[in-house]
């Protein structure tokens, strides 16, 4: 009896062990199908590196891209720049592109604009007027106080407006000297020769005829539209010009 009893626990034992070796293994089988791992990133976010992540953010199909920052704070948009600077001593600005135009401000020596247009010859520069705010005018580029960065031939053409001319009339018995161009005037009654175009400007106007070769003549500031008449000059006689000239 004691040997059957034996023989039935080391049975019920062998039994015991084959369950808890069936158990274990279907744990492990469970584990293996559906291992442990690191959840994947969301749609919403791209990993960097392995610490940083960068939030991805849709966006509007009509988005309008941030504008960059301007080239310059003295440059136009869409106009290619092009600048005028004022070298050996200061430049006319005109009131058209041409030099029988008035002067209506000055580039200082050493000073810079920016030209927004050119004329259709490619000679004068379209630029603000530094004094005065919001007004333009014109500078010559073919001139010893101009010095030019840019290509201007890529400025659109500005047209100005028409000069109107303005005159020197010698009225005196004398030949007179227009300086510092060094134009004789004949005198009044050689008309119509006494009767000379000049572009608007500064002139001093001597006695040519004068024995007193230091007279101080006249200084004069011609305007367009002006026709400017001498009537005495290094003698005390006056010389009415005739009526029609």
């Amino acid at each position: 009896m004691t040997s059957i009893s034996s023989s039935r626990l080391l049975r019920g034992l062998v039994l015991l062990a084959l369950m808890w070796s069936l158990c274990a293994c279907r744990v492990a089988a469970a584990e293996i199908s559906n291992p442990t791992s690191t959840p994947t990133p969301s749609a919403s976010s791209v990993v960097v590196g392995a610490t940083e992540a960068i939030p991805l953010t849709a966006a509007p199909k009509n988005a309008i891209p941030p504008t960059t920052s301007p080239v310059s704070a003295t440059a136009t948009p869409g106009l290619p720049l092009v600048t005028v600077t004022a070298i050996n001593g200061n430049l006319y600005i005109r009131r058209g592109s041409g030099s029988d135009f008035n002067p209506i401000g000055a580039l200082s020596q050493g000073q810079t604009a920016t030209a927004s247009g050119r004329d259709i010859l490619d000679e004068w520069l379209y630029i603000p007027i530094p004094s005065q705010r919001g007004k333009f005018g014109w500078v010559s580029m073919l001139t010893i106080y101009s010095s030019i960065s840019g290509n201007t031939m890529d400025l659109p053409v500005v047209d100005s407006d028409f000069a109107v001319p303005a005159f020197i009339q010698n009225c005196s018995l004398h030949n007179m000297i227009v300086q510092p161009l060094g134009v004789i005037i004949p005198p009044g009654n050689q008309f119509p020769n006494n009767i000379v175009r000049f572009d608007p400007g500064e002139y001093t106007i001597h006695d040519y005829d004068s024995t007193n070769k230091n007279n101080q003549g006249v200084v004069i500031d011609l305007r367009e539209g002006e026709q400017y008449q001498v009537t005495a000059m290094g003698t005390p006689a006056q010389h009415k010009c005739p009526d029609g000239q």
